[in-house]
């Protein structure tokens, strides 16, 4: 036995059974990972591309093509290094061939191409419905519009300006029929009391508002909106509150500034003809220069000015007392002249006094006088003015402010 395994052959033998083995024993430890799988499928596999995009082929400069998705989802399925790349290197094209369809409706099948041969390819969905029509391009006018709910209060809108007024417009032919309103519209934020310039994109609609599939050229214009604060110049008139102390006379309130600016939108303004202001005349026992503030009617968001100056003209209470038949004094009559009175017929008038209670108490007939001034007059009858002298500290009132004479020479013997 020694011998024998001293003999080389003996050892290369065994050493070689030990690799059968071995390999014998890695391989049936594969085969239990792998399952049963056949060896012409066990690299296999399959995944998804999903919005991939479409080409569409078709004549472009006479014709409008609806229904074509944008993206599709792409199933491809082999060997796993040609699946990889094709979703790694996305080199491969999907599309629709329309160059040789008529005008109108067609069911057409997605196809694809510049992709391995070894691959097998699912597209999602396969086919399409879509429509081809004639390319029309006209020219519309552009509407702006902007929210004027957000216009701050007591300010408008004026009609906007476009620029340019108008767009060219290309779609299918059944598209443009249906164009109902081309619009500008202004995205602005915050109450808005200044002119709006923006730049507007243009969306085109049909009659229910829906947004139209065409090609809009330019697709923004620049879109001013003239924003305005209207005016208006109005009266001020002033009521007197409250009754004055006992023995005070209001005798005027007024102001230096009789009328003032308000401004709101026009149809708030035009119901506004004056603004009233209340005084308070019932602490007045001189005369007074009050600031009185003004109120802000309703809708209106700015008065100028704010406030105003009242002057109040306060005097104390005056009595009265009346002198009858107080006789009409006559100077001025020309020498050589003289006058027969016409009226008042008993030569006298009614004096009606105003001052304190205790100056009237001591005021007498006597201490006034009525005057007739002839100065200048000829012949003929005249209509004189009565004027009255008397004591500075009161006031008066004649019953007749003029008398009728008649002049003449007068009779030599």
């Amino acid at each position: 036995m020694d011998n024998f395994m001293e003999n080389p052959w003996f050892v290369r033998i065994i050493a070689m059974l030990l690799a059968v083995l071995l390999f014998i024993t890695a391989n049936d430890l594969g085969a239990k990972d792998k399952g049963s799988t056949p060896n012409n499928m066990e690299n296999n596999d399959s995944d998804t591309i999903t919005d991939f995009p479409v080409e569409v082929y078709y004549d472009s400069e006479n014709l409008v093509v609806s229904g074509v998705p944008e993206m599709v989802d792409v199933k491809i399925e082999g060997q796993r290094r040609f699946v990889e790349a094709a979703k790694r290197q996305r080199d491969f094209t999907v599309y629709v061939d329309l160059s040789n369809l008529e005008i109108g409706k067609h069911r057409v099948p997605i196809l694809y191409k510049d992709i391995s041969d070894k691959l097998k390819v699912t597209i999602e969905p396969s086919y399409i419905e879509v429509n081809v029509q004639e390319k029309v391009t006209d020219e519309y006018s552009v509407e702006a519009e902007f929210n004027r709910r957000i216009l701050a209060e007591g300010f408008e809108a004026e009609q906007p300006e476009v620029k340019p007024k108008t767009v060219k417009i290309t779609g299918a032919k059944d598209v443009i029929k249906r164009i109902a309103y081309v619009k500008a519209t202004i995205d602005a934020s915050g109450l808005i009391n200044d002119t709006i310039r923006r730049d507007a994109h243009v969306t085109v609609l049909d009659r229910d508002l829906n947004k139209l599939e065409v090609m809009v050229e330019p697709e923004t214009v620049a879109v001013t909106i003239p924003v305005t604060n209207p005016r208006k110049n109005v009266p001020i008139k002033i009521n007197k509150t409250g009754e004055p102390p006992k023995g005070i006379e209001i005798k005027a309130v007024s102001t230096v500034t009789p009328e003032v600016v308000i401004f709101g939108t026009t149809e708030v303004l035009k119901d506004i003809n004056e603004l009233e202001v209340s005084v308070d005349v019932s602490n007045i026992e001189q005369d007074t220069e009050v600031e009185v503030p003004l109120n802000i009617p309703e809708g209106v968001n700015k008065i100028t000015p704010e406030t105003i100056k009242v002057k109040i003209t306060a005097d104390k209470e005056k009595k009265e007392k009346t002198f009858d038949n107080v006789s009409i004094e006559s100077k001025g009559l020309k020498s050589g002249m003289e006058f027969d009175l016409l009226s008042p017929g008993n030569g006298s008038v009614s004096l009606k006094v105003f001052g304190d209670e205790k100056d009237l108490a001591k005021a007498s007939k006597e201490q006034f006088h009525v005057v007739m001034d002839l100065s200048g007059l000829d012949t003929g009858t005249h209509d004189a003015d009565l004027t009255v002298d008397g004591p500075k500290n009161m006031e008066w009132e004649l019953s007749e402010k003029k008398a009728k004479v008649r002049i003449r020479e007068k009779e030599t013997d």
